[in-house]
């Protein structure tokens, strides 16, 4: 049988690509896993919901502000190493997968000491502090954007970079095809409006719920309908909006549904998350993209450039925030021949094969190791 270690979390964008590969193992045979994160994130949660073997250790990130925790961090990536060699020599890993976020960090590490063969995977167009630190010991380093290979020419070290560096695409999970129509009747909206999908991300964005909100009646006068995903903060103050319009506006605080909101939709308004950013390339969805400010080294903004400079997308600021953005969202919607132009750039971006490739270079490497 063979044995499989994922590493990463902290954020969905780290441990949605790990279970999408997971899935896809699954599927294949007998594939014994486990998962590593910490206790009080997203993957501590998800991961065992989803039938996954899952531990924890103790590595938490530091902190850009002055704290007592960032005091702790070198006591607590030595004892993290330390868990993690133990979880290895007692799982015999064939295959280290990590995909990102501090908590791969000391699982790479143990992986490397013991000589465990190591997968990487980046989900953003800017790869983040563990991938560029482990790429030079991983036997393959899987990205989602070609833009991301211009940072891997600046590790210096002897390894295999950028040899062993593949275009591989987003993993996503697999979402169940819906039709146009089907994906509509869910909402209970008309095939005879185009449809907006507007969403922050499963917490929302206050500001960009806002500048939505200014121009709904020139929405509507656009013969638009809107998918509105609030947050939890929003929620109420925006369903007060959608009682006027009954008929145009589907007001939710979370969809869990996404790929029926993707399906109905003709143009999406967005956050810049790697997970998000590969949907709606997924699901060929021109959109404006609205990076979150303060994300991580700035990540949001780089996938959102990656994905503009592909023609996909516009990007929007949220300094720019009401009047740049209701300048282009309006502007998009009334250009039906750039919609098109933009679905067809989206297409040479697609990888719908992603998490398959990686999963069999698992295999096969796991096979060399076995």
């Amino acid at each position: 049988m063979v044995r499989v270690v994922f590493a990463g979390g902290g954020t969905g964008g780290h441990i949605f690509p790990a279970i999408a590969i997971a899935e896809r193992l699954a599927a294949a045979g007998e594939v014994d896993m486990v998962f590593v994160g910490t206790k009080h994130k997203i993957e501590a949660k998800v991961v065992p919901e989803l039938g996954y073997k899952f531990r924890a250790i103790w590595i938490g990130g530091f902190s850009r502000k002055l704290k007592m925790s960032n005091l702790l961090l070198p006591i607590k990536i030595i004892a993290s190493v330390i868990q993690s060699l133990k979880l290895i020599f007692t799982f015999r890993p064939h295959v280290v997968v990590g995909t990102g976020g501090y908590v791969s960090g000391p699982v790479c590490a143990a992986a490397a000491l013991t000589l465990t063969p190591i997968v990487l995977q980046e989900h953003n167009s800017y790869p983040g502090a563990m991938t560029r630190l482990f790429a030079p010991l991983a036997r393959e380093v899987h990205i989602a954007f070609e833009s991301s290979r211009k940072y891997f020419r600046r590790i210096v070290p002897l390894s295999r970079v950028p040899g062993n560096i593949h275009l591989t695409g987003s993993p996503l999970r697999k979402m169940p095809e819906v039709s146009r129509d089907e994906a509509l009747n869910f909402f209970g909206l008309t095939a005879e409006k185009r449809t907006l999908l507007v969403t922050g991300g499963s917490l929302g964005a206050v500001k960009v719920n806002s500048a939505v909100a200014q121009i709904v009646g020139e929405l509507i006068d656009h013969n638009y309908q809107v998918v509105w995903q609030t947050g939890s903060v929003d929620f109420e103050n925006i369903r007060e909006i959608g009682k006027r319009f009954p008929e145009h506006l589907r007001v939710v605080e979370f969809i869990d549904r996404m790929n029926y909101a993707y399906s109905a939709a003709d143009v999406a308004v967005c956050r810049g998350g790697a997970t998000t950013i590969a949907e709606v390339i997924y699901f060929n969805l021109p959109s404006i993209v609205i990076p979150y400010p303060f994300a991580a080294a700035n990540h949001q903004v780089e996938n959102a450039r990656a994905l503009v400079e592909s023609g996909g997308a516009v990007m929007v600021q949220e300094s720019e925030l009401p009047e740049k953005f209701s300048d282009e969202l309006l502007g998009l919607i009334g250009s039906p021949d750039r919609l098109d132009a933009m679905r067809a750039k989206l297409k040479s971006l697609q990888h719908p094969d992603a998490a398959e490739m990686i999963a069999e270079s698992v295999l096969r490497i796991a096979g060399a190791n076995a």
